[in-house]
């Protein structure tokens, strides 16, 4: 009887073990710094996404024109390995979603926008989207440099 248990226990150890238990099924990353530009100067903010085909899509910040805290699966493990398609998105400081203190709440109007709260792209739309911005970059094992520089 107790071979028996001995056996099932190990099999079951086994299956856990070989259904991949513990993410070995990740991508490898690389780690990725750089900078963006648009007209010849630092994006002051905004974030940044890299897709590889396949993988799970890795997200950053941009900060004074720095790409920092690229994560895809822990806080800035990188980005998976191959060629990337980007997107980046910067917007001014969104506006106030309230009223001024002491307005008349019957003059505040929701526009068809309001969720963004009147935040305007400071970059062309299209590199909002990996699909449209045309940007990629190939990311491999070990330390990555990207450097972007938008234009109109």
């Amino acid at each position: 009887m107790r071979s028996v248990q001995g056996t099932v226990l190990l099999c079951v150890a086994g299956l856990i073990v070989s259904s991949g238990c513990g993410g070995s099924d990740r991508a490898p990353l690389g780690k990725v710094t750089g900078t963006v530009n648009y007209r010849g100067q630092p994006i002051k903010a905004g974030t940044i996404i890299f897709e590889v085909p396949g993988a799970r899509p890795a997200t950053g910040k941009i900060v004074d024109g720095k790409i920092t805290e690229v994560t895809t699966h822990d806080p800035n493990d990188g980005v998976p390995v191959g060629t990337a398609k980007i997107a980046v998105s910067a917007a001014q400081a969104p506006q106030s979603a309230a009223p001024a203190a002491g307005a008349d709440p019957g003059s505040y109007k929701v526009g068809a926008n309001y969720m963004d709260s009147g935040a305007q792209s400071l970059i062309p739309p299209k590199y909002n989207n990996t699909a449209s911005s045309g940007l990629t970059a190939e990311i491999k094992k070990g330390e990555n440099t990207v450097t972007l520089d938008l234009k109109d």
